[in-house]
């Protein structure tokens, strides 16, 4: 198991459509103790992950309030007395038109999908410092960081300053012996930010559907199972010497670029 006896800290994993609840249940079944840290269904995912023979914690987080942030990650070291790994999952669409984008609410992604990420990145990375753990920080930014579409100006802009703050981080982290990745799925995999209206009401947790078989994996669909792959590979001792660098996952779209 690659990551027993280390601590994953994933932001907006209690998500129950999304990226963030299948790494949540991924790097568990790779050993990994779990910090489920935000998202509506955190307590659930933490019970499903236990039930599964897993170790996790949920703890409430709103990445955009350092407070917050800080109390998270000293629960989580209170808990398990390291983190090893960061997985900045945590982020919101917006889907406004041009001359529909409201100041708050390009603050409000803005906040979400940059800021909080470097406000988990300080805070963890901290720990990491501290403790000599030469760890790993991946950030889920989005193939739209590359991509203009009509609607989505403010995500747009959010990821591409994510991968900016990606490969900045990477830069200030190095000597620390701390990577700093980032993954840009495609595909239109259904997560909480696209799919929400099919959410249930309550913390029900519904299926996360695997790939379909009745197509070869470039000529379908994306699932979140196809994200989480190089989500485990880049917070692992294989990805030692990489670092600043976006992967992108989008089944090989990024070839009409």
């Amino acid at each position: 198991m690659r990551f027993e006896n280390k601590v994953a800290f994933v932001t907006g994993g209690g998500g129950p459509l999304g990226i963030g609840r299948a790494a949540c249940l991924a790097f568990a079944r790779e050993g990994a103790a779990v910090v489920v840290a935000g998202g509506r269904s955190a307590d659930a995912v933490a019970t499903e992950v236990r039930s599964n023979g897993g170790n996790a914690i949920a703890v409430p987080l709103d990445v955009t309030v350092p407070e917050q942030v800080q109390h998270a990650v000293d629960t989580a070291v209170d808990a398990f007395k390291r983190i090893d790994i960061l997985f900045n999952n945590a982020g919101i669409l917006g889907r406004q038109p041009l001359f529909e984008v409201t100041s708050e609410q390009f603050d409000e992604v803005m906040a979400v999908n940059v800021k909080g990420c470097l406000l988990c990145a300080q805070a963890v990375a901290k720990v990491m410092i501290a403790q000599g753990i030469r760890g790993r920080i991946i950030n889920n930014t989005s193939i739209y960081a590359e991509e203009s579409h009509v609607g989505v100006l403010s995500y747009c802009v959010s990821k591409a300053a994510l991968n900016r703050l990606t490969r900045s981080l990477a830069l200030e982290l190095r000597l620390h012996g701390i990577t700093v990745n980032a993954v840009a799925p495609g595909g239109g995999a259904p997560t909480g930010m696209n799919a929400s209206q099919n959410l249930p009401d309550d913390d029900t947790l519904p299926d996360l559907l695997p790939a379909s078989a009745d197509l070869p994996p470039l000529e379908r669909g994306a699932t979140v199972w196809d994200y989480i792959g190089a989500v485990l590979f880049l917070a692992s001792d294989d990805a030692a010497y990489i670092s600043g660098d976006i992967m992108t996952i989008d089944g090989g779209a990024v070839s009409r670029r």
